[in-house]
């Protein structure tokens, strides 16, 4: 099963697929914004964050995405405050000490 090139989904399909995806994300309490020029593409924000995540899901029902900071780090942030904050994005378990 594995080994089987998984088939494209129909534009219908997909439309349904990435709608699953949106409330699958938004039960985790994250809001979730559809483009509607674009069927496949989500943006999803965290409460209290100005980080956002936009995520282009293709028919394959592969995607890739992108993370946006805003003005997550004021300006003249030392090199260990922004090391640590790139890695709390990425770095599994605590990095705050």
């Amino acid at each position: 099963m594995d080994n089987e090139v998984p088939e494209l989904l129909s534009e219908d399909q997909l439309d349904r697929y990435v709608a699953t995806v949106a409330e699958l994300l938004r039960a985790c309490g994250l809001t979730v914004d559809l483009d509607s020029s674009d069927p496949g593409n989500l943006e999803v924000y965290g409460a209290g964050s100005t980080m956002s995540l936009e995520v282009d899901i293709r028919d394959d029902r592969s995607a890739e995405w992108s993370i946006s900071g805003g003005d997550e780090l004021d300006p003249g942030t030392k090199a260990l405050a922004m090391a640590a904050a790139l890695a709390r994005l990425l770095a599994p378990g605590d990095t705050d000490g």
